[in-house]
């Protein structure tokens, strides 16, 4: 064979191998069936060494790089070995108050190196930290330390205020009440652990023997959940989850030793402990720690501590793109934003006025068995959730896309009693395969079996089976892309149609002066399913034409789509991970009873909205309106 053929060959096989990737995005693919190779190794050899224990990550980093900064937060520089002598002093005071393996320990903190120094402190024994909301007190509070079968909360004293209502009916049940954190005030209801406290006891290494061959679903922490729907419920989350979160983010997303990872997202929340903290510990990155997420600081913080990477969730950057220009805001070295939830309204805005060349979407539960990730560098893919292409989905088969019943809320079923699998583009409700026995199996709820089996579903498309439930809708597209339609019960039906509030709220978000949409169905008298109604903020000093507005939706939304409702509100209504609260609203409704004064509502009528007051509401009552 001569030169010209062997070129001609090599050509047809170049041209061939990208014809075909074009098709099957095998190279996209291959990222992640890399990264799940790199993690299962990683697991058998740590599982065979007897060392699946999460803590030893961060002894791994201790041993190879002690003096590396492990975090970074405001003036404070904290490194791997600061925080082991730290961690092993408070460790040897909670077995001083009679704490010991297994046992549960509540703690209620704000973002501050001291929450490290408590949790690691507490893993180093083999006990459990429960982080709880720092934004609960009452009887979402009292609820969150019983639930956990915990005999001893731990909190920052700033949460002083919230926690001293509940000392009595705590203590009553014998739970013992101390507080820990940054400052260290004299509290008459509580002891606070000092500094001084502290330095009476050993900074030397703890006894391996607490953590050394750890097993499957051993949890590593509790985390709880935001509690949008209910109380929330303390999710396990094991030490193996924590493992395969941090490589998993990590390889898949692209963090490296360098990276300096900016977190501004709670802790207490699997957002900040495995999307940002474990990822920074398994890649050996610094975290730069953020007390709580500023608007107005946030680029500047960015450039102070030389930040490489961001962790985001929910709606920060929509936050950020609402601003006014801010010269910080181009003067950064963030070369990668990843997280969870960014709408696609706002991606490629994002990425186009901040100069971020990637935005790293990924999709899970903080107790879900399975992740679907998207790193994206341009228009192609995004606004997507997950990516798996075909080779990836006929290789692993687990995520199945169901048909709901949106009334009922539950599985289509066929003529046999088994599921019925969505087509390309239709949305349904997201399962995972629970593989029984393996790293990753889904525990459920701690001590909460009614809650546990509410996530799981048998007899899908095999007697036998079981599925743990998302409870959102996607649909997968015929180029492997999953879509986020909606949460389970927040879809509604109106004029026989299903209306996705989350299409909805994307298209009133790019209306010019929207600052934020929050979609919603709601109960209209004299009138079958449920009406759409929007909750909006508008920008500061934005104002609306309705007329406009009504034009701008209907070119957008299907006639049945479009909200009869707008409801102005000063701030949404948020959970402390960012995420918005529809049962409040959605149980207000359009009675004006409800409403909170100054949030005036307005209806559709003809091809602009007007003011809904009591007059038309009685003329809805009375049936002599109708929509």
């Amino acid at each position: 064979m001569d030169a010209v053929t062997v070129a001609k060959v090599a050509a047809a096989g170049i041209l061939g191998s990208m014809y075909v990737d074009s098709k099957l995005l095998i190279s996209r693919d291959w990222t992640q069936i890399r990264a799940a190779i790199l993690m299962q190794t990683y697991h058998f050899m740590r599982k065979f060494k007897g060392k699946l224990n999460y803590l030893y990550r961060f002894k791994e980093k201790l041993e190879a790089h002690p003096d590396k900064i492990f975090v970074i937060f405001e003036n404070e520089s904290w490194t791997y070995k600061d925080m082991d002598r730290a961690s092993s002093r408070i460790a040897r005071w909670f077995q001083s108050k009679g704490i010991k393996k297994g046992d549960v320990v509540c703690m209620m903190h704000q973002n501050h190196p001291s929450l490290f120094v408590a949790q690691f402190g507490l893993m180093k024994i083999g006990a459990i930290p429960a982080l709880i909301n720092n934004q609960l007190t009452d009887a979402a509070l009292i609820h969150c330390v019983k639930v956990a079968k915990s005999n001893f909360l731990l909190f920052d004293p700033v949460y002083a205020g919230a926690v001293q209502p509940c000392v009595k009916e705590l203590s009553d049940l014998g739970i013992e009440i101390w507080g820990y954190g940054e400052h260290e005030p004299s509290m008459p209801f509580a002891e606070t652990v000092t500094r001084d406290t502290l330095s009476r006891f050993s900074d030397a290494e703890i006894s391996e023997e607490y953590i050394e061959n750890a097993q499957y679903g051993e949890p590593a922490m509790l985390i709880y959940t935001s509690g949008t729907t209910g109380l929330p419920k303390p999710a396990i989350v094991e030490h193996t989850r924590m493992n395969f979160g941090g490589m998993s983010y990590m390889n898949i997303h692209g963090v490296h030793g360098t990276d300096r990872v900016y977190c501004c997202l709670p802790l207490y929340h699997s957002s900040g402990q495995i999307v940002a903290t474990a990822v920074a510990i398994q890649s050996g990155a610094t975290l730069v720690l953020g007390r709580k997420f500023s608007v107005t600081k946030f680029w500047e913080e960015c450039i102070r501590y030389d930040v490489t990477v961001m962790v985001y969730i929910g709606e920060i950057c929509r936050y950020l793109l609402s601003q006014p220009f801010n010269s910080a805001e181009n003067k950064h070295r963030v070369r990668m934003a990843y997280g969870n939830g960014m709408r696609p309204d706002v991606w490629n805005r994002f990425r186009d006025r901040f100069g971020v060349g990637k935005i790293s979407e990924f999709y899970g539960a903080t107790e879900g068995p399975s992740s679907l990730f998207n790193p994206n560098t341009n228009e192609f893919g995004s606004g997507a959730v997950g990516f798996r292409g075909f080779l990836t989905r006929t290789l692993t088969g687990e995520l199945k896309i169901i048909k709901i019943d949106p009334i009922s809320e539950e599985p289509v079923r066929d003529k046999h009693g088994y599921c019925i699998e969505c087509g390309y583009d239709e949305p349904g409700e997201l399962l995972v395969l629970i593989k029984m026995g393996g790293p990753l199996e889904f525990k459920g709820y701690y001590k909460n079996e009614q809650a546990t089996n509410k996530k799981m579903l048998s007899h899908v498309f095999a007697k036998g089976d079981v599925y743990f439930r998302t409870g959102d809708l996607l649909k997968l597209t015929k180029d492997g892309f999953f879509i986020f339609g909606d949460r389970v019960g927040d879809t509604f039906r109106w004029k026989g149609e299903n209306v996705s509030t989350a299409e909805v709220a994307q298209v009133l978000g790019v209306y010019p002066g929207v600052a934020e949409a929050n979609v919603y169905g709601t109960e209209v008298p004299n009138h079958d399913g449920r009406a759409g109604m929007a909750a909006i903020v508008m920008q500061e000093g934005a104002s609306i034409d309705f007329k406009d507005f009504f034009n701008f939706v209907k070119q957008r939304l299907p006639k049945y789509a479009i909200p009869l409702f707008l409801r102005f509100v000063p701030a949404m209504e948020m959970t402390g991970t960012f995420k918005q609260r529809k049962v409040e609203y959605r149980n207000q409704g359009i009675d004006l009873a409800k409403v909170t004064p100054g949030e005036p509502v307005y209806w559709l009528v003809g091809d602009t909205y007007i003011p809904f007051e009591k007059e038309a509401s009685d003329q809805i009552t009375t049936g002599k309106a109708k929509l």
